[in-house]
């Protein structure tokens, strides 16, 4: 392999749905993000730069450190497939299986979970940069539920998973998930001004959404003289169906009168 892989193949890595749903204790958390074939790809790359995976617990969080520091300088140029590419790569050095987490100690654990969710940031955070809002959406849940089953408190972490997926949400159209998380999001971290302003944005497009199907639910109920009087009565089709109308209520008045 080259130095770096293509960058195409690094851009059409998408969260799967599967590993999305898996469960953290059983399985590899690279594989939230990519599948068998990526995988293998990104352990062969770190083959050929050197970065084999350590029997040392501390080797392993250290190279797992280093890679992250080098995502996130591709990070701050603008080249989010070679940033996640070390992040990816980050988070493979992490894995540990559950047989070697049986016997850490308490403090390892911590670290090593730690390092798991800041990995899982920096993986949503540069799908975030990429507009790619279905897979930060994704990568925003894989972090939250790595949070809640390693019982980690991190107030502005969690706030980070649930602004980012609620910029997603609303970015795709589903304000009233938007909404939600983005309220979680503002009482993990109140006063914070992004996370506020998209609040704001959420909570208009959840009052529009719910104007537009008021609207089309009363236009169902409308008959189709009605649905014709719609709209400006400076349009010709709109007047004479109004004057039609009108004079239709007048024939009708006119006949109960007499």
């Amino acid at each position: 392999l080259k130095q770096l892989l293509p960058k195409c193949f690094f851009a059409s890595i998408v969260v799967r749905e599967v590993g999305f749903r898996m469960d953290f204790d059983h399985e590899s958390l690279l594989r939230c993000f990519v599948n068998e074939e990526e995988e293998k790809a990104i352990i062969d790359w770190c083959t050929e730069q050197d970065n084999k995976r350590s029997d040392i617990f501390e080797y392993r969080l250290e190279a797992a450190d280093k890679l992250r520091e080098e995502g996130n300088e591709f990070y701050k140029t603008g080249d989010c497939d070679t940033a996640r590419q070390r992040y990816f790569a980050a988070v493979w050095h992490l894995d540990f299986d559950i047989g070697q987490q049986w016997n850490m100690m308490e403090n390892h654990q911590l670290d090593l979970n730690t390092r798991k969710m800041k990995a899982i940031s920096n993986v949503c955070a540069a799908y975030l940069k990429a507009k790619d809002w279905t897979n930060t959406k994704k990568a925003a849940d894989v972090g939250l539920r790595h949070m809640a089953k390693s019982d980690l408190k991190d107030k502005d972490s969690e706030a980070k998973f649930l602004f980012r997926k609620g910029v997603a949400n609303l970015e795709r159209g589903f304000t009233e998930d938007a909404y939600e998380s983005l309220k979680k999001a503002d009482a993990a971290k109140p006063n914070d001004r992004e996370i506020r302003e998209a609040l704001k944005q959420a909570s208009q497009g959840q009052r529009e959404d719910k104007a537009k199907a008021k609207q089309v639910w009363q236009s169902k109920l409308l008959t189709e003289e009605e649905k014709a009087c719609q709209g400006s009565w400076l349009q010709p089709a709109v007047l004479l169906a109004r004057c039609k109308a009108r004079w239709c209520r007048c024939c009708r008045r006119k006949g109960k009168s007499a």
